[in-house]
Protein backbone atom coordinates (compact mmCIF):
# COMPACT_ATOMS: atom_id res chain seq x y z
CA UNK A 1 0.00 0.00 0.00
CA UNK A 2 2.85 2.23 0.96
CA UNK A 3 4.48 1.50 -2.33
CA UNK A 4 1.40 2.37 -4.24
CA UNK A 5 1.04 5.77 -2.15
CA UNK A 6 4.88 6.26 -3.24
CA UNK A 7 4.02 5.38 -7.28
CA UNK A 8 1.04 7.46 -7.04
CA UNK A 9 2.87 10.00 -5.93
CA UNK A 10 5.22 10.12 -8.37
CA UNK A 11 2.87 10.06 -11.22
CA UNK A 12 0.91 12.56 -9.87
CA UNK A 13 4.49 14.72 -9.65
CA UNK A 14 5.53 14.18 -13.28
CA UNK A 15 1.85 15.03 -14.29
CA UNK A 16 2.39 18.05 -12.44
CA UNK A 17 5.45 18.97 -13.71
CA UNK A 18 3.99 18.53 -17.32
CA UNK A 19 1.34 20.54 -17.18
CA UNK A 20 3.45 22.86 -15.89
CA UNK A 21 5.83 22.94 -18.80
CA UNK A 22 2.46 22.66 -21.08
CA UNK A 23 1.22 25.96 -19.50
CA UNK A 24 4.80 27.66 -20.19
CA UNK A 25 5.00 26.53 -23.36
CA UNK A 26 1.80 28.03 -24.40
CA UNK A 27 2.13 31.41 -22.63
CA UNK A 28 5.69 31.51 -24.85
CA UNK A 29 3.27 30.57 -27.78
CA UNK A 30 0.65 32.99 -27.02
CA UNK A 31 3.68 35.64 -26.23
CA UNK A 32 5.18 35.31 -29.69
CA UNK A 33 1.79 35.21 -31.33
CA UNK A 34 0.79 38.50 -30.11
CA UNK A 35 4.90 39.67 -30.68
CA UNK A 36 4.26 38.86 -34.09
CA UNK A 37 1.23 40.28 -34.87
CA UNK A 38 2.89 43.75 -33.35
CA UNK A 39 5.53 42.98 -35.96
CA UNK A 40 2.82 42.63 -38.45
CA UNK A 41 1.90 46.14 -38.19
CA UNK A 42 5.18 48.00 -38.19
CA UNK A 43 4.65 50.29 -41.57
CA UNK A 44 7.46 49.09 -43.17
CA UNK A 45 5.78 46.48 -44.90
CA UNK A 46 2.76 48.28 -45.02
CA UNK A 47 0.50 48.01 -48.50
CA UNK A 48 -0.25 52.07 -49.98
CA UNK A 49 -0.17 51.19 -53.20
CA UNK A 50 -2.18 48.33 -55.59
CA UNK A 51 -1.32 48.06 -59.01
CA UNK A 52 -3.52 46.92 -61.63
CA UNK A 53 -2.25 45.26 -64.42
CA UNK A 54 -3.57 44.40 -68.20
CA UNK A 55 -6.44 45.46 -67.61
CA UNK A 56 -8.71 47.61 -69.93
CA UNK A 57 -12.49 46.59 -70.32
CA UNK A 58 -12.84 46.31 -66.27
CA UNK A 59 -11.60 49.39 -64.09
CA UNK A 60 -8.83 49.28 -62.50
CA UNK A 61 -10.54 51.57 -60.36
CA UNK A 62 -13.12 49.03 -59.60
CA UNK A 63 -10.52 46.20 -58.81
CA UNK A 64 -8.11 48.37 -56.52
CA UNK A 65 -11.38 49.12 -54.29
CA UNK A 66 -12.02 45.65 -54.22
CA UNK A 67 -8.89 44.65 -53.22
CA UNK A 68 -8.22 47.11 -50.58
CA UNK A 69 -11.35 45.98 -49.21
CA UNK A 70 -10.11 42.56 -48.82
CA UNK A 71 -6.86 44.53 -47.33
CA UNK A 72 -9.07 45.61 -44.24
CA UNK A 73 -8.31 44.19 -40.60
CA UNK A 74 -6.37 41.72 -39.39
CA UNK A 75 -5.78 37.74 -39.27
CA UNK A 76 -7.02 36.53 -35.81
CA UNK A 77 -7.48 39.67 -34.43
CA UNK A 78 -3.88 40.33 -34.62
CA UNK A 79 -1.84 39.84 -37.67
CA UNK A 80 -2.13 42.98 -40.22
CA UNK A 81 -3.34 41.82 -43.63
CA UNK A 82 -2.05 45.24 -45.58
CA UNK A 83 1.52 43.44 -44.83
CA UNK A 84 3.06 43.30 -47.59
CA UNK A 85 4.08 39.64 -46.55
CA UNK A 86 1.21 38.15 -45.17
CA UNK A 87 -1.66 39.70 -47.83
CA UNK A 88 -4.46 37.58 -48.61
CA UNK A 89 -2.87 36.45 -51.69
CA UNK A 90 -5.64 33.48 -52.51
CA UNK A 91 -8.37 35.17 -51.12
CA UNK A 92 -7.79 38.49 -53.19
CA UNK A 93 -7.62 36.27 -56.58
CA UNK A 94 -10.71 34.27 -55.82
CA UNK A 95 -12.54 36.92 -55.18
CA UNK A 96 -11.50 39.42 -57.48
CA UNK A 97 -12.46 36.30 -60.08
CA UNK A 98 -16.23 35.91 -58.86
CA UNK A 99 -16.51 39.55 -59.06
CA UNK A 100 -15.99 40.23 -62.18
CA UNK A 101 -17.03 37.63 -64.79
CA UNK A 102 -15.38 39.61 -67.86
CA UNK A 103 -12.16 38.54 -65.90
CA UNK A 104 -10.56 35.09 -66.85
CA UNK A 105 -7.86 35.14 -64.64
CA UNK A 106 -6.35 36.69 -61.79
CA UNK A 107 -2.57 36.62 -60.28
CA UNK A 108 -1.40 38.87 -56.96
CA UNK A 109 1.61 39.22 -56.16
CA UNK A 110 4.12 41.20 -54.08
CA UNK A 111 6.21 43.71 -55.58
CA UNK A 112 7.74 45.53 -52.78
CA UNK A 113 7.62 46.59 -49.16
CA UNK A 114 4.75 48.76 -49.88
CA UNK A 115 3.05 47.49 -53.24
CA UNK A 116 1.40 44.58 -54.48
CA UNK A 117 0.60 44.22 -58.23
CA UNK A 118 -2.84 42.25 -59.63
CA UNK A 119 -2.65 40.94 -62.89
CA UNK A 120 -5.45 39.86 -64.93
CA UNK A 121 -6.33 38.46 -68.08
CA UNK A 122 -9.87 39.51 -69.77
CA UNK A 123 -12.38 37.67 -71.74
CA UNK A 124 -12.46 38.61 -75.55
CA UNK A 125 -15.69 38.32 -76.95
CA UNK A 126 -16.45 35.61 -79.52
CA UNK A 127 -19.56 35.81 -80.13
CA UNK A 128 -23.37 36.72 -78.95
CA UNK A 129 -26.23 34.76 -77.18
CA UNK A 130 -29.19 36.31 -77.95
CA UNK A 131 -32.19 33.83 -76.53
CA UNK A 132 -33.20 30.54 -75.98
CA UNK A 133 -34.27 30.25 -79.62
CA UNK A 134 -34.74 32.64 -82.52
CA UNK A 135 -38.40 34.55 -82.83
CA UNK A 136 -38.23 38.52 -83.38
CA UNK A 137 -34.56 38.44 -84.04
CA UNK A 138 -34.62 42.43 -84.60
CA UNK A 139 -35.95 43.09 -80.85
CA UNK A 140 -34.02 40.17 -79.87
CA UNK A 141 -30.51 41.66 -80.97
CA UNK A 142 -31.59 44.62 -78.81
CA UNK A 143 -31.25 41.99 -75.30
CA UNK A 144 -27.67 39.93 -76.42
CA UNK A 145 -24.83 38.90 -74.38
CA UNK A 146 -20.97 38.51 -74.96
CA UNK A 147 -19.44 35.01 -74.65
CA UNK A 148 -16.06 33.55 -75.14
CA UNK A 149 -14.88 31.03 -76.71
CA UNK A 150 -15.45 28.29 -74.39
CA UNK A 151 -19.34 29.32 -74.48
CA UNK A 152 -19.20 31.09 -70.86
CA UNK A 153 -21.35 34.71 -70.98
CA UNK A 154 -19.51 37.53 -69.17
CA UNK A 155 -21.05 40.48 -69.86
CA UNK A 156 -24.14 43.17 -71.73
CA UNK A 157 -23.49 43.60 -75.37
CA UNK A 158 -24.30 46.77 -76.78
CA UNK A 159 -26.48 46.51 -80.23
CA UNK A 160 -24.38 45.51 -83.17
CA UNK A 161 -24.84 45.39 -87.04
CA UNK A 162 -25.20 42.05 -88.65
CA UNK A 163 -22.38 40.23 -89.01
CA UNK A 164 -20.42 41.72 -86.36
CA UNK A 165 -20.63 39.29 -83.95
CA UNK A 166 -21.80 36.09 -85.38
CA UNK A 167 -25.33 35.31 -82.69
CA UNK A 168 -25.97 32.27 -80.79
CA UNK A 169 -29.61 30.94 -79.95
CA UNK A 170 -30.30 28.04 -77.59
CA UNK A 171 -30.39 26.78 -74.24
CA UNK A 172 -27.88 27.63 -71.34
CA UNK A 173 -26.37 26.38 -68.14
CA UNK A 174 -27.65 28.76 -65.97
CA UNK A 175 -25.68 29.38 -62.82
CA UNK A 176 -28.32 31.77 -61.42
CA UNK A 177 -31.93 30.70 -62.44
CA UNK A 178 -32.92 33.26 -64.85
CA UNK A 179 -30.11 35.10 -65.74
CA UNK A 180 -27.58 34.50 -68.91
CA UNK A 181 -24.32 36.22 -67.06
CA UNK A 182 -22.17 33.73 -65.70
CA UNK A 183 -24.40 30.63 -67.68
CA UNK A 184 -22.62 28.68 -70.00
CA UNK A 185 -23.52 26.28 -73.29
CA UNK A 186 -23.92 22.74 -72.94
CA UNK A 187 -20.27 21.90 -73.49
CA UNK A 188 -21.21 18.96 -76.31
CA UNK A 189 -23.54 21.19 -78.48
CA UNK A 190 -21.48 23.62 -78.27
CA UNK A 191 -18.39 22.22 -79.09
CA UNK A 192 -19.69 20.63 -82.64
CA UNK A 193 -21.46 23.68 -83.89
CA UNK A 194 -18.61 25.80 -82.59
CA UNK A 195 -16.15 23.42 -84.36
CA UNK A 196 -18.68 22.95 -87.71
CA UNK A 197 -19.17 27.10 -87.66
CA UNK A 198 -15.28 27.34 -87.92
CA UNK A 199 -14.78 25.40 -90.76
CA UNK A 200 -17.40 26.50 -92.56
CA UNK A 201 -16.28 29.83 -92.08
CA UNK A 202 -12.45 29.20 -93.31
CA UNK A 203 -13.98 26.98 -95.90
CA UNK A 204 -16.89 28.22 -97.87
CA UNK A 205 -18.30 31.77 -96.60
CA UNK A 206 -18.39 33.72 -93.54
CA UNK A 207 -21.75 33.10 -90.63
CA UNK A 208 -24.15 35.11 -88.79
CA UNK A 209 -25.98 32.71 -86.59
CA UNK A 210 -26.01 29.38 -85.06
CA UNK A 211 -29.32 27.98 -83.35
CA UNK A 212 -28.51 25.36 -80.72
CA UNK A 213 -32.32 23.93 -81.33
CA UNK A 214 -33.96 22.15 -78.55
CA UNK A 215 -34.46 18.79 -80.16
CA UNK A 216 -31.08 18.18 -80.74
CA UNK A 217 -30.51 19.35 -84.29
CA UNK A 218 -28.23 22.58 -85.19
CA UNK A 219 -28.77 24.93 -87.42
CA UNK A 220 -26.18 27.61 -88.68
CA UNK A 221 -26.60 30.58 -91.36
CA UNK A 222 -24.24 31.63 -93.83
CA UNK A 223 -23.90 35.60 -93.79
CA UNK A 224 -22.07 35.87 -97.14
CA UNK A 225 -19.70 33.66 -99.52
CA UNK A 226 -17.23 35.48 -101.96
CA UNK A 227 -16.40 31.78 -103.51
CA UNK A 228 -20.40 30.54 -103.24
CA UNK A 229 -21.84 33.97 -103.60
CA UNK A 230 -25.45 32.31 -103.62
CA UNK A 231 -25.27 30.45 -99.91
CA UNK A 232 -25.96 34.14 -98.61
CA UNK A 233 -28.53 33.56 -95.76
CA UNK A 234 -28.64 29.53 -96.36
CA UNK A 235 -29.19 27.85 -93.40
CA UNK A 236 -27.60 24.66 -93.02
CA UNK A 237 -29.16 21.97 -90.83
CA UNK A 238 -27.36 18.61 -89.24
CA UNK A 239 -27.58 16.68 -85.90
CA UNK A 240 -26.00 16.94 -82.50
CA UNK A 241 -24.07 13.74 -83.33
CA UNK A 242 -22.72 14.75 -86.71
CA UNK A 243 -18.79 15.09 -87.18
CA UNK A 244 -17.95 18.50 -88.21
CA UNK A 245 -15.10 17.55 -90.47
CA UNK A 246 -17.47 14.83 -91.83
CA UNK A 247 -20.19 17.34 -92.45
CA UNK A 248 -17.63 19.91 -94.27
CA UNK A 249 -16.05 17.07 -96.51
CA UNK A 250 -19.70 16.25 -97.52
CA UNK A 251 -20.98 19.68 -98.09
CA UNK A 252 -17.99 20.66 -100.13
CA UNK A 253 -18.53 17.70 -102.43
CA UNK A 254 -22.25 18.19 -102.79
CA UNK A 255 -21.35 22.05 -103.80
CA UNK A 256 -19.89 21.43 -107.13
CA UNK A 257 -22.00 18.56 -107.94
CA UNK A 258 -25.37 20.53 -107.54
CA UNK A 259 -24.14 23.81 -108.92
CA UNK A 260 -21.61 22.50 -111.24
CA UNK A 261 -21.07 26.30 -113.38
CA UNK A 262 -21.29 28.07 -110.29
CA UNK A 263 -23.26 31.10 -111.86
CA UNK A 264 -26.48 32.79 -110.49
CA UNK A 265 -29.64 30.59 -109.32
CA UNK A 266 -33.15 31.34 -110.89
CA UNK A 267 -34.79 30.37 -107.31
CA UNK A 268 -33.09 31.13 -104.12
CA UNK A 269 -31.50 28.68 -102.16
CA UNK A 270 -33.32 28.59 -98.55
CA UNK A 271 -31.42 25.35 -96.18
CA UNK A 272 -28.87 22.78 -97.01
CA UNK A 273 -30.30 19.94 -95.23
CA UNK A 274 -27.47 17.06 -93.69
CA UNK A 275 -29.26 15.51 -91.23
CA UNK A 276 -29.96 12.11 -92.79
CA UNK A 277 -26.25 10.84 -93.12
CA UNK A 278 -24.28 11.70 -95.90
CA UNK A 279 -26.72 12.82 -97.75
CA UNK A 280 -27.06 16.45 -98.39
CA UNK A 281 -30.63 18.17 -99.55
CA UNK A 282 -30.41 21.51 -101.08
CA UNK A 283 -33.96 23.51 -100.49
CA UNK A 284 -35.04 26.32 -102.73
CA UNK A 285 -37.75 29.14 -102.92
CA UNK A 286 -40.84 27.85 -104.31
Amino acid sequence: MERFSTIFGKVREQSGVWFSNVFIVLVLFFLFFVAGGGISHNGRWRVDRVDILNNSAVSADEIRSFVNQKLAGNYYFVYARDNSYLFPKSEIEQSVLNAFPRLASVSAFRTNDHTISVSVTERKPYALWCGEQVNDRQVQRENCWFFDDNGFVFDKAPVFSKGVYIEVYGKLIEKNIGEALRATFPYDRFTVANTFAKLVSSSVGKLFLIALKPEGEIEVTIHSSAQYPYLADTVIRFKDESKPAVLLKNLLAAIPVQFPDNVSLKKKLLYIDMRFGNKVIFGFEN
